[in-house]
C-alpha cells in the first residue's frame, strides 16, 4: 500500500515529477497557508510525508499528535523554517535542497535578484518609478551611481556569491571577497580578490551578503561591521534575515553612512505573525530612506522554482526506494 505525500504548492512541480511520485505516493495537494490548515490537512489524510515550501514552521506546533509522520521535504537551501532540533527528536527524515550542492550548481535566481536590488538601489527605480506614476517626469531628484570601476565585497563565495561576482566583473566592478573554505578560494578569476573581512568591508562600495543562517551567523553583521562599512556604501542581504542586525543597518541608513540598503528576507519572516511592518528596514523604506525590501523571492522564479521541487521530489523517490 503506498503511503501518503501531501504536496504543498504541487503547481509548480513538473508533470513528470507528478507521475514519478504517484508511483510511489497518493498525492494530496495543500494550499494551506497556516499552521492550523496544513495540520488539518495532515491529519485528515493521515500523511506520513509532506513537501513543504517557505512561510509555515514545521515544528512542534504543526506535528505533536500527528501520529506515524516519517519525513519532510523542503525545496529550500535555507533551513530557518523548520525546527531541526524537534524534527530530530521525532526521528523524522529530513530532505532539502541544500543537500543536492551538485544538482543545484545552474540555479542562480536569487543571484539575479540580489543584482536587480542593487541596480534598484543605486539608481532610485523604486521611487522613480512611483514619480512617473503620479504625472511627474523630474529627474534632478533621482541622481544615482555608476557601478563601473567601484569595489563590490561578497560574503560568501558559494554558489550564489559566486555568480554576484561574475555579474560585478561583467560591470567592471573589482571584487573583493571574504570565505572561510580555502577550497573555494583557491583558484580565482582575474579581477578576484580574497580578503579578511574588515578589509572588505573598509573598502567595498557594494556588499553583499551570501552566507547561510547557522548559530554562528545570527546577527553576524552587526553594528561594529556597520559601522566598519566604507561611508556611502550599500548593502545588499538576499541569504537570511536575522544575519543582519536590522536595527543597526536602519540606524546606519538613516544617519546617512550607508548610501543604501536592498533585501530580500526580513528577520522574523518565518513566523505566522509576522508583521513586516515591524521591520526598521521597511520603516524606514516608509520613511522615504533608500531601502528596497522585496517578499523573500529571490528564488521564486519560474524555472527556478519547477527546478528545485523537481529534484527534493526526485530524492524523495531515491530516499523511497534505498528502504
Amino acid at each position: 500500500m503506498k503511503p501518503n505525500l501531501i504536496v504543498m504548492d504541487i503547481k509548480y512541480c513538473s508533470d513528470s515529477t507528478i507521475k514519478k511520485l504517484q508511483s510511489h505516493f497518493n498525492l494530496f495537494p495543500s494550499t494551506a497557508r497556516t499552521i492550523s490548515e496544513l495540520r488539518s490537512d495532515l491529519i485528515e489524510t493521515q500523511s506520513k510525508f509532506l513537501q513543504c515550501g517557505l512561510g509555515i514552521k514545521i515544528g512542534n506546533e504543526l506535528l505533536d499528535g500527528v501520529e506515524n509522520f516519517q519525513c519532510v521535504v523542503s525545496p529550500t537551501t535555507g533551513l530557518d523554517h523548520l525546527d531541526i532540533k524537534y524534527l530530530m527528536a521525532r526521528d523524522i527524515k529530513v530532505i532539502h535542497l541544500g543537500q543536492l550542492k551538485d544538482q543545484i550548481k545552474e540555479v542562480f535566481a536569487t543571484a539575479e535578484l540580489t543584482w536587480g536590488l542593487l541596480l534598484a538601489v543605486s539608481r532610485h527605480l523604486v521611487t522613480a518609478h512611483q514619480h512617473v506614476s503620479k504625472g511627474l517626469f523630474d529627474r534632478e531628484v533621482f541622481l544615482g551611481r555608476e557601478l563601473q570601476g567601484r569595489t563590490l565585497g561578497v560574503i560568501g563565495y558559494g554558489r550564489l556569491g559566486k555568480k554576484v561576482s561574475e555579474f560585478g566583473r561583467a560591470f567592471g566592478m573589482t571584487v573583493k571577497i571574504t570565505e572561510i573554505d580555502v577550497q573555494k578560494t583557491s583558484e580565482l578569476p582575474q579581477g578576484v580578490e580574497s580578503v579578511e573581512l574588515d578589509r572588505l568591508l573598509d573598502e567595498s562600495d557594494v556588499i553583499s551578503i551570501h552566507l547561510p543562517l547557522t548559530n554562528e551567523t545570527q546577527k553576524y553583521i552587526d553594528e561594529r561591521k556597520i559601522a566598519k562599512m566604507k561611508a556611502g556604501a550599500i548593502l545588499l542581504n538576499t541569504s537570511r534575515g536575522e544575519i543582519l542586525d536590522e536595527i543597526a543597518a536602519s540606524h546606519a541608513i538613516e544617519s546617512g553612512h550607508l548610501y543604501g540598503v536592498g533585501v530580500d528576507v526580513l528577520s522574523g519572516e518565518v513566523s505566522e505573525n509576522f508583521d513586516p511592518l515591524s521591520s526598521p528596514l521597511v520603516l524606514a523604506a516608509k520613511k522615504g530612506f533608500n531601502v528596497v525590501v522585496t517578499p523573500h523571492i529571490g528564488g521564486w522564479a519560474e524555472n527556478a522554482v519547477m527546478k528545485t521541487r523537481d529534484l527534493v521530489a526526485e530524492a524523495l523517490i531515491e530516499s523511497m526506494l534505498k528502504v
